[in-house]
């Protein structure tokens, strides 16, 4: 039986579809803090509006170039969105595009690195074939002296002979492009082969060919020389056609010193000595690869070893004193990539798998065809130092790129506006590759606490942008290397595995490699196989595609909104979507979605089918018959569809009530869902607050997902309200509903289960943030211990221990912190103690660990972003770490070079303390300063200067409702 329901608190459909005035759907407003607003000055506002919009349509009219072309209002505003996000660079107008009238074939690479001068001397052959008669060769080059002499083309069939085509000149252009003029034409399909000489350079910059230090045990110095050709760096290596779609095939030959090896995509096939100055080298000689694309080449020459046999398909590398560190990825290496070749029914095609720990890199991998590349910390796990966070940090990197050999390798997007087609499906598949080699993890349900927040956090923010958009040079490829194609490109495949089935989905995917294996496909490639096996099984409808509603998934930037508005008496529900944005809206946004809709309620109470159960097709607005309900109504059910959900006042309060009867994961999305919305000022914090104490006071178990998910959400309230009068109620309410957590949670870790040791971790970092807590003073006693008599502590607590004891401690425990992180040999170890130095309150040395950040040896770039993310993440740092930014920026920058977005990250983490005016204007004043020397952070500063804008707006709207809500409860919390 339904209780009797006040419909005076559901909100009309005029309500759900425009928030823009701020009224919330919950009637829970203090009393007495209404405004009223008279009709006549309501009816002159109203006339004002009218006139305004006929004034701005007028202006748009004359004013806006008009295009016969037949595109809607929609796809016009993805291409001025477009323009936007090109435009942000300064940079935008350079076009590093090559042109489509020749097409290398193969590539025969010879080089020599000189360690003594950081350069390297090599020599080339390319193959090549005009698609067309001509004249002109337009190749990439950058940071690489062609030896103009040296440059010779012939026709293949007279390559013996001294027969070659006159050349009339050569150049470089901007772009990083080189130009060759010949006096003849280039017959369309003969064939041609181009030879050069050339000299690069060793950078230290992690990109290119690139050089790395690091100290051995016994304390010297030895050198290692790696590649990092992702996404346009190879042509730091060799002049090459550095674009995804020009495919060929390379031999490649490398110089190295008789103490070292070599390794390249290929199996080694021959070692040939010769003699130099300064003593015997080895020339090796790698056969060729198949067709790929020139960021997939790879090459190390070094000294680390491996632990496998020779005679395996997949070794591990690393240096000699970590070897033992490579046994968990060795052991499950191996499964996963058994389990990619079963789920695609395609064999790994190359004969060998060299995985390398390279001693400094820029990502945390790279998938590198036959030689995956890793920094340290990502594949290396040490039993006595590394954390359960480790383990899943090797897995999941490990099945990430190793999903990469299919998509990435053996497909390769045509360009890098489709980036997410290899990251979004290898982000994706990690899960499935993981969840198969650790089924004990279930971490098919760690997707929305990692890649939809992730996401969400990123897409909510007006300055996002669509997952496709156009690119033509490399400062604006490496910003594409972000949430966007990683996590919203993982969450809208996942989102196509749900609506199309498991077989479906898997069986469009395995056609697709199979089609373009060696090959190029873009989207539409994609979504045109997924909707000839989606017609043939009956997964869409026959005038149904998959492009039809992908497109507007990668066509235009943000999610939705469903705002529901149900009718009980009649049984259907009213449902409204509009683009979701933290800051709200614009009220001329008209983004509309494909969205598949599945749909439960109390009495059906199947929690298990996530198969849609309507959909809305681009509609702004639908309704629907759905039965009786009962007591509480669901749609999305474990958030497979990419969007979130607003429902009426009285759906809030009742699935408040039977939160318990629902699944784990259900309470997680929920929160999740509620909490961005009361963010955005779009529902009354009295829901979500309510909703995580609900949870937080029931939950017995402590079940990981939801109670990660709460603690992450309300870690913004906790930093946002950190200056406030009310930030100390606000610690009494985490405190008491999660009374049962801090009272089990303790500093004992002798349970080895994944869960446990993954909430204890969380758990006990907001238990010690109280310095008065029995938290805190367990971490320094365990601290002081470690420095005293050298008793470790258990690697699992260690970041939460670190970090408190150096909050709460003296320059003495940063100092000795500091030490053990120069002297330990664990690179897991390493990160910790880089994030635990910024703990400190202690101002003078938050400045003074900065300052090692440009001091040309104390902190690699690797590790860089790390540091200045612990200081700036810190309340007492926030300010220290913008000061600092804006003295070193021109400093920092010739440092750390244009790679791995590592400035930009800087410019991200200052967001999360900035919350006033004066802030928000001081960002914005440094972006303007340095816009002629912005490199690739543009688009970093544009979602950190919205992220301040939302703090800001937010004190001012939602400031006094919360503190209000919190003093209104406080006296519950004290006798909970």
């Amino acid at each position: 039986m339904v209780g009797k329901i006040d419909y005076s608190s559901v909100p009309t459909t005029g309500e759900l579809e425009n928030n823009s005035n701020q009224k919330k759907y919950t009637v829970n407003h203090p009393p007495g803090k209404n405004v009223v607003v008279s009709r006549p000055l309501c009816t002159l506002m109203a006339i004002g509006a009218i006139l305004l919009a006929v004034l701005v349509g007028l202006v748009v009219f004359f004013l806006v170039p008009r295009h016969c072309n037949g595109h809607s209002n929609q796809a016009a505003s993805l291409v001025q969105k477009d323009a936007r996000l090109l435009e942000s660079s300064p940079e935008h107008q350079i076009n590093e595009r090559l042109p489509r009238n020749i097409r290398p074939l193969h590539y025969t690479i010879q080089i020599k690195p000189e360690f003594h001068n950081l350069a390297t001397s090599g020599s080339e052959s390319i193959t090549l074939q005009p698609t067309e008669d001509t004249d002109t060769i337009i190749f990439h080059v950058n940071k690489i002296e062609i030896h103009k002499h040296s440059v010779v083309v012939k026709q293949l069939e007279n390559f013996n002979s001294s027969d070659s085509i006159p050349i009339n000149s050569q150049e470089y252009l901007e772009g990083e492009r080189y130009r060759i003029v010949l006096d003849e034409k280039l017959i369309k399909d003969k064939t041609y082969v181009l030879s050069l000489e050339f000299h690069g350079e060793l950078n230290s910059q992690l990109q290119g060919f690139y050089i790395s230090h690091y100290t051995n045990p016994s304390g010297d110095d030895r050198l290692a020389v790696s590649t990092q050709f992702s996404p346009t760096d190879a042509r730091r290596a060799f002049p090459c056609f550095d674009e995804p779609s020009f495919k060929a095939r390379f031999k490649i030959r490398l110089a190295r010193p008789s103490n070292m090896s070599s390794l390249s995509n290929m199996p080694l096939e021959k070692t040939e000595l010769f003699q130099t100055q300064n003593g015997p080298w080895y020339w090796d000689e790698y056969p060729d690869t198949p067709a790929m694309s020139t960021y997939l080449v790879s090459f190390i020459i070094s000294e680390l070893v491996q632990l496998q046999s020779p005679d395996s398909l997949i070794k591990i590398w690393a240096r000699r004193e970590y070897l033992t560190q490579t046994d968990y990825a060795g052991k499950i290496a191996p499964d996963i990539l058994s389990y990619f070749e079963n789920y695609f029914r395609t064999e790994f095609p190359l004969k060998k798998i060299d995985i390398v720990a390279v001693p400094e890199f820029g990502f945390s991998a790279m998938e590198n065809w036959g030689l995956i590349t890793f920094r340290e910390s990502s594949l290396l796990f040490d039993n006595f130092s590394s954390t359960i966070d480790d383990k899943r940090t090797v897995a999941t990197v490990l099945a990430h790129e190793i999903a990469h050999q299919w998509f990435g390798n053996l497909v390769t997007p045509k360009w890098w506006n489709d980036l997410w087609l290899k990251e979004g499906f290898a982000t994706f598949l990690q899960y499935l590759g993981v969840d198969d080699t650790e089924p004990d993890w279930h971490i098919l349900e760690e997707f929305l606490l990692t890649e939809i927040q992730q996401a969400m956090a990123f897409d909510s923010l007006e300055s996002s942008r669509p997952i496709s958009f156009e690119v033509y040079n490399s400062a604006q490829i490496k910003q594409a290397f972000d949430e966007i194609s990683y996590a919203k490109g993982a969450c809208i495949i996942r989102m196509m595995y749900f609506f199309l089935g498991e077989d479906t989905f898997r069986n469009g995917l395995i056609k697709y490699l199979q089609k373009f294996k060696y090959d190029n496909a873009d989207r539409n490639d994609l979504f045109n196989t997924l909707t000839e096996e989606a017609h043939k099984r009956g997964s869409l409808l026959s005038n149904e595609t998959v492009k039809q509603i992908m497109d507007t998934w990668t066509e235009q930037a943000g999610f939705p909104v469903l705002n529901v508005s149900p009718d009980y008496s009649r049984n259907i529900l009213k449902i409204v979507q509009k683009r979701f944005l933290t800051n709200n809206p614009s009220p001329g946004d008209r983004s509309l979605w494909w969205l598949p809709i599945s749909f439960t309620t109390s009495l059906s109470h199947d929690l298990e089918s996530t198969k849609p159960t309507f959909w809305m097709r681009g509609d702004k607005e639908i309704v629907e018959e759905i039965g009786p309900i009962g007591e509480w109504y669901l749609l999305n059910l474990n958030q497979t569809g990419y969007y979130i959900v607003n429902y009426d006042e009285h759906n809030w309060r009742q699935l408040i009530d039977n939160l318990m009867e629902l699944p784990p994961i259900i309470w997680a999305q929920l929160i999740s869902d509620a909490m961005d919305l009361a963010k955005a000022n779009q529902l009354d914090y009295d829901i979500p607050l309510r909703l995580i104490a609900k949870m937080g006071l029931n939950d017995k178990s402590i079940m990981f997902v939801p109670t990660s998910v709460a603690f992450r959400k309300l870690k913004f309230l906790g930093d946002i309200l950190y200056d406030t009068p009310v930030y100390g109620i606000f610690e009494e309410f985490h405190k008491a509903i999660f009374k049962h957590a801090y009272d089990i949670v303790d500093f004992n870790d002798n349970i080895d289960h994944y869960f446990t040791q993954r909430i204890r971790q969380i758990v006990l970092e907001f238990a010690c943030s109280n310095s008065e807590s029995r938290c805190v003073h367990q971490s320094r006693s365990l601290f002081r211990n470690w420095m005293s008599s050298g008793k470790t502590v258990l690697p699992n607590l260690r970041s939460v221990v670190y970090c408190t004891a150096i909050k709460e401690g003296s320059d003495v425990d940063w100092n000795f912190a500091y030490e053990r992180y120069l002297h330990t040999t664990s690179p897991t170890e390493k990160n910790i103690l880089l994030d635990s130095l910024g703990c400190t309150r202690l101002k003078w040395l938050l400045s003074r660990y900065l300052d090692k950040l440009i001091d040309g040896y104390s902190i690699s770039i690797q590790d860089a972003d790390r540091v200045f993310e612990s200081v700036a993440r810190n309340k007492e740092g926030t300010q220290i770490a913008f000061d600092f930014i804006r003295k070193h920026w021109d400093q920092m920058l010739s440092q750390y070079g244009d790679g791995f977005n590592i400035l930009g990250k800087m410019i991200q983490s200052l967001a999360v303390h900035l919350n006033t005016e004066f802030q928000l204007e001081e960002l914005e004043r440094f972006r303007d300063s340095i816009k002629a020397n912005i490199s690739t952070t543009s688009r970093a500063f544009e979602s950190a200067i919205e992220q301040v804008r939302g703090n800001v707006k937010w004190m001012k709207k939602n400031y006094a409702q919360v503190e209000d809500w919190l003093i209104t409860h406080q006296e519950r919390f004290q006798y909970l």
